[in-house]
């Protein structure tokens, strides 16, 4: 199926039925601000939008991010030359790769980021697939119970301690943000704690936060009928929500080089519009 969306230029279809588009014979970066917006909203409602065959460099990557919103300077590995830029790499010397848990991209700043934009050059020849969370799916999946359980609830996000190496002596971000938070532009709910950043359940005692936020990792994890996995080719760009999705980069090709290039954008103090 393929959908366009009037009175745009873009025509998608689904990743899976309620999650991810991939987009067709679009390039992102010179969409007029019609169909920059109507990105923003396929953002909103499908999480994770896939654009092949990008004919797209640096400089046009960080202004089309700038038309997506104001950009997010990482607080341990910003670009020295780009400040808005993330360098992602991995080669034979790498023994860790970016992203090898299930998170939202820096939620431990005080208005964690919105949208990332994520564009390889080179990729290996198998391997190096990210995947991608559903939030509103993991949110609405959960027993009604629970769900009741956990609005209201908040939690702790710091800075992972390898942040610290590229931080020198700059304060690392930390924030309180609700367990489960509404989106601004969709106006659904999704879970929004992740094993990359959450530290604990600020209301709870230290062993129930720690049963409770093991749960929900596993809820994250294994439930995949709520997730995606996306194959890079040379110049693709992903973007994706981290209002409503989490990502997991699996390093399963080394020794083999992989290398692109990410920018964010800054978003709103998480918030849970509670019920009228």
């Amino acid at each position: 199926m393929t959908t366009t969306d009037a009175p745009t230029t873009i025509a998608w279809r689904p990743i899976t039925p309620r999650f991810g588009a991939e987009i067709h014979a679009a390039q992102l970066h010179t969409l007029d601000d019609t169909g920059v917006d109507r990105l923003l909203h396929l953002l909103a409602e499908r999480g994770v939008v896939v654009a092949r065959r990008q004919a797209m460099d640096v400089d046009e990557q960080i202004s089309l991010g700038r038309r997506l919103g104001p950009l997010h300077v990482h607080p341990a590995y910003a670009d020295a030359q780009r400040p808005e830029v993330l360098v992602i790499h991995a080669d034979a010397d790498t023994a860790h790769a970016a992203g090898e848990t299930w998170h939202s991209d820096v939620s431990c700043e005080p208005q964690p980021p919105a949208i990332s934009m994520l564009r390889m050059e080179i990729v290996p020849d198998s391997g190096g697939d990210t995947l991608f969370a559903d939030m509103y799916q993991a949110y609405e999946s959960l027993s009604p119970a629970i769900q009741e359980l956990l609005i209201g609830l908040t939690a702790r996000h710091e800075s992972p301690t390898y942040f610290a190496d590229g931080a020198g002596s700059r304060d690392l971000p930390v924030g309180i943000h609700p367990v489960v938070r509404t989106h601004p532009v969709s106006g659904r709910r999704a879970l929004y704690v992740n094993s990359g950043f959450t530290k604990r359940i600020v209301e709870l005692r230290s062993r129930e936060s720690e049963a409770l936020l093991r749960m929900l990792y596993d809820h994250i994890a294994y439930e995949v009928v709520n997730q995606i996995r996306v194959h890079w080719e040379p110049d693709t760009v992903v973007l994706w929500d981290n209002r409503c999705v989490q990502h997991h980069a699996a390093f399963d090709y080394h020794p083999a080089v992989r290398h692109g290039y990410r920018v964010t954008t800054i978003g709103e103090i998480p918030t849970l519009e509670r019920a009228s």
